[in-house]
């Protein structure tokens, strides 16, 4: 048989247990809320493959984001279904530069959902590359 003591907590020990719990629990929901759900989405959904295709750039162009400027080419591509589809892509300023209208460049699309698509050198957020080589 298990006998366990039976000793009360004095009052600062109950309090402070609460507030670890309450501080605990708020931590918690505090990363889950950082969590970029939209990257998982993605990458859970290129674990299904992908199909490499020829796109065409149609323009080239700058954006401000937060204070940023990105360089996006928007491109075309075929998927298996025969459906044209457009997509922007962010590229570094070097290797945006070198694109240009009615250049060809390398697709990359989700086999389950071809309007999921991404570019060879496109620009990924460091969590999605790290993702991607733990999922891989």
């Amino acid at each position: 048989m298990v006998y366990f003591a039976n000793k009360r907590r004095s009052p600062a020990q109950s309090v402070l247990r609460k507030v670890i719990g309450a501080t605990a629990i708020a931590a918690i929901i505090l990363l889950l809320w950082q969590v970029p759900y939209d990257i998982l989405r993605e990458e859970r959904l290129r674990l299904f493959g992908e199909t490499r295709t020829t796109g065409i750039v149609l323009e080239s162009g700058t954006a401000a984001d937060n204070g940023e400027r990105l360089f996006l080419i928007k491109y075309k591509y075929i998927d298996n279904d025969g459906f044209a589809r457009t997509a922007l892509a962010p590229l570094p300023k070097q290797l945006w530069e070198q694109r240009q209208p009615g250049q060809r460049i390398e697709v990359f699309y989700v086999n389950g959902k071809a309007d999921l698509s991404r570019v060879a050198g496109e620009q990924e957020p460091a969590f999605q590359l790290w993702l991607r080589d733990v999922l891989n």
